[in-house]
């Protein structure tokens, strides 16, 4: 028998000691699931639409890949990255024919978009301004192998529904604020100025 179970006097110490780790694993959980459950809902006063038409999000990280927000825009209190585990299922997947809607398309894509031997990682996320307006993003980060995360390329626009999604075409990055449509911005290293710029419409 364990000598602290033959102790009557331990016993209460050590369960409040269990109760107390799982209680704050409990909150924990919770908390994590209220927010990925709550990063986007549906706008039930727009009439309908597509998902990516009428979803909300509700930014809840300081930092993106390791980089608090007040860095990256003094203005922001809350961004966080797009990604397809924060989206409900049973409205990204058909629920009658299974399809994801989101094939073909990515929040983040990895790569050398400017020719270097630098891996870079595009990506798109939703902020959220100190004054409470939201928006989306999307930015370049420079992944060097020894040293910090660098922000390359960055921009943002306020929206009250703000999605965004990527493709890539060898280095050309296509940034879409819909799926299946044909709004789109295109963005390329350009060799001669030596930074990413926007191509022409």
């Amino acid at each position: 028998m364990l000598a602290w179970y033959s102790n009557p006097h331990t016993i209460p110490a050590c369960f409040a000691r269990v109760i107390a780790a799982l209680s704050c694993v409990f909150v924990f959980t919770a908390a994590a699931a209220r927010a990925e459950q709550s990063f986007m809902t549906l706008d039930e006063t727009s009439g309908g639409g597509a998902w990516w038409v009428v979803a909300e999000f509700r930014p809840f990280t300081t930092e993106v890949r390791g980089i608090p927000v007040n860095k990256i825009r003094k203005s922001w209190c809350k961004a966080t990255e797009l990604r397809k585990d924060l989206l409900p299922k049973e409205i990204v997947i058909d629920q009658n024919g299974g399809s994801d809607s989101m094939e073909g398309y990515s929040f983040a894509l990895e790569g050398n978009f400017d020719g270097s031997a630098t891996k870079q990682i595009a990506l798109v996320g939703v902020y959220e301004e100190c004054s409470g307006k939201t928006g989306h993003f999307f930015m370049i980060l420079d992944q060097p192998v020894v040293g910090r995360t660098k922000v390359r390329f960055l921009s943002s626009a306020q929206d009250p529904h703000p999605f965004a999604a990527l493709t890539v075409d060898d280095k050309t990055i296509t940034v879409w604020a819909c799926l299946e449509c044909d709004y789109f911005a295109t963005l390329k290293w350009d060799r001669k100025r030596r930074k990413f710029v926007w191509l022409p419409e």
